[in-house]
């Protein structure tokens, strides 16, 4: 049966595989145990059964803005909606918490494009998030990523 879920501690091991395999492809930033740990509560994850096939995140910034990140798929699920689902989901949330726009840094702008994002230039981006996340990235500061954002009210 698959779901889509919010993850527990006991599910770290299983996100930090996805992410590692993601990561070893330079899709997404490495993160170690314990800042998945730290930011459990950010994730959502897609499970078949027990095991963990899909996971993304969502990061507060101000109470107005949040980012969709760590959004990965494992290669046997892909192609099933799952990360659209992901992404409605982070939505409806961060809609549900009074979030006003949430943004995205992607490979895949088509993707969000379709599903409502606008791109923007990535220097409309929260100075934290370029010191806290991308100045670790080994694209940094010759980012390939694209920005994009979408309103939610």
């Amino acid at each position: 049966m698959i779901k889509i879920d919010k993850p527990t501690l006991n599910d770290i091991e299983q996100i930090k595989s996805i992410i590692d395999e993601f990561s070893k492809k330079q899709d997404i930033l490495p993160r170690s145990i314990e800042n998945i740990a730290e930011r459990i509560r950010e994730f959502v994850v897609i499970r078949d059964k027990n095991s963990v096939v899909a996971i993304s995140s969502l990061r507060l910034y101000h109470p107005k803005l949040a980012e969709v990140r760590t959004i990965a798929v494992k290669e046997e699920y892909q192609g099933r909606g799952f990360a659209k689902q992901m992404i409605d989901y982070e939505l409806k949330e961060a809609e549900h918490l009074g979030v006003e726009q949430v943004f995205a840094l992607t490979f895949q702008l088509e993707f969000f494009k379709h599903l409502g994002f606008k791109h923007i230039d990535k220097k409309l981006l929260p100075q934290k998030k370029i010191w806290e996340n991308c100045v670790n990235c080994p694209f940094f500061p010759n980012c390939k990523e694209e920005a994009v954002i979408i309103n939610l009210k």
